[in-house]
């Protein structure tokens, strides 16, 4: 397998979300995806394996021709941005990605597998997905990092509500 580090600074660059043209069609295939571990456990605290899920799933989607924009982790999910994916339906992207990195990850980390999750599985068996349209990478970006917010440190979320400014509580807040 080559190399597979990827440097998060690049999930955010330029997303191209032009048309895909073909001999017989135009158009794209975009999709917002959220897998979840076996029993909502918070395995993606543990960085080497957000770093090995986030290689897997980019390694696949290679594999499979397709562009992988954007992965981003809370603590018990990660959100996964699929573009350009029209040879495939919903549920193979979804077996393709979930089977690949739940077969690599317990082979390479038996342990924390073991301590974490039971079984054989990796994933829970079901997964969210939406279909994206043509929307910026700054409102990619936007959305995933407001609902990232969410799943940390209260310290995160804190900074992200200063962003807003309060209403106002009475008509004698003015004097």
């Amino acid at each position: 397998m080559p190399a597979l580090a990827v440097a998060s600074n690049e999930l955010f660059g330029e997303i191209s979300m032009d048309l895909v043209h073909n001999r017989y069609s135009v158009g794209g295939s975009n999709y917002h995806f959220q897998f979840t571990p076996k029993y909502r456990k918070s395995i993606f605290k543990i960085e080497r394996i957000c770093k090995l899920i986030r290689a897997l799933i980019k390694y696949k989607a290679f594999k499979l021709v397709v562009e992988i924009e954007a992965i981003e982790f809370g603590p018990d999910h990660v959100h996964v941005f699929v573009t350009n994916c029209k040879n495939y339906s919903v549920p193979q992207l979804a077996q393709h990605f979930k089977g690949y990195s739940s077969f690599k990850v317990r082979r390479a980390f038996p342990a924390e597998m073991s301590y974490f999750l039971w079984g054989k599985s990796f994933w829970s068996d079901g997964y969210f997905y939406e279909s994206v349209g043509r929307v910026t990478s700054e409102t990619v970006k936007f959305y995933i990092e407001r609902q990232q917010g969410k799943h940390w440190t209260e310290s995160k979320n804190q900074v992200q509500q200063k962003r807003f400014i309060p209403k106002q509580q009475s008509p004698n807040a003015f004097c």
